[in-house]
């Protein structure tokens, strides 16, 4: 299903997606509203790219690559009580200043991480589960924002790693309300973090794999379940 129109629009509701590079794409600046899909078995089950905007809810994307992404400046891409879960690499991919929103929602069970957000990129995620991944729960990186609000962020990863974030995205993330079984962790420096997406080829992964979680060097960012890296109340704008 691709939707490639200049300010088109599409609404796919209750239908089942499987194979291919992409499950749902939206590009040229269209907006795309699913609701009640099975998206599974791609590449890439949903991806914004090229300012669009997508919007999941009550979906299922599962057993791809990645399941869903927003790849490039002005794509925002959100997630409403769904759930991602069982993709060989990551459960949500925000990258290179792309936006993002997850309420409500389980990212669970993917192979490297829940929630990556890479190269300037914001997101806000609010009352999810990002359990059971591979190696992270949430990574934050190369000069990106976060705002996480209630999340379970537990059992990701061996030694557990609930939260990663950057020293150049230190100060952008703030969080409250989370559910943590380690401490947040950060690397000493940002090298060797990143993602790449290649459209509709899947991902060129440069260094699709943040740092293997044996090499994580934890810090005293927080020892509880809530803190503000940055020390403001104010965090990323829904």
């Amino acid at each position: 299903t691709v939707v490639g129109s200049v300010s088109g629009d599409l609404v796919v509701e209750g239908c089942c997606v499987r194979g291919g590079k992409i499950g749902i794409l939206g590009t040229n600046s269209s907006t795309t509203l699913a609701s009640m899909c099975d998206i599974h078995s791609c590449t890439h089950a949903v991806s914004a790219q090229r300012q669009a905007y997508m919007s999941l809810s009550s979906c299922h994307a599962f057993a791809s690559v990645c399941g869903v992404a927003s790849t490039d400046v002005g794509s925002q891409i959100a997630v409403r009580d769904s759930d991602i879960d069982y993709c060989g690499q990551v459960g949500i991919m925000i990258s290179s200043g792309a936006e993002g929103l997850v309420e409500g929602s389980s990212i669970c069970n993917n192979g490297v991480g829940g929630v990556c957000v890479s190269g300037g990129s914001k997101i806000v995620v609010q009352r999810s589960r990002m359990c059971g991944n591979g190696k992270l729960g949430v990574c934050i990186v190369k000069g990106s924002s976060a705002l996480l609000h209630y999340c379970d962020l537990r059992a990701n990863g061996t030694p557990l790693c609930g939260v990663y974030i950057s020293p150049s995205s230190l100060s952008n993330v703030s969080w409250e309300g989370l559910e943590l079984d380690c401490p947040v962790y950060t690397p000493e420096d940002d090298e060797g973090l990143g993602f790449v997406y290649s459209g509709g080829d899947g991902v060129d992964e440069d260094d699709d794999d943040p740092t293997p979680a044996a090499d994580l060097t934890p810090t005293d960012v927080q020892d509880g379940a809530n803190g503000k890296a940055n020390g403001k109340e104010e965090g990323l704008e829904e």
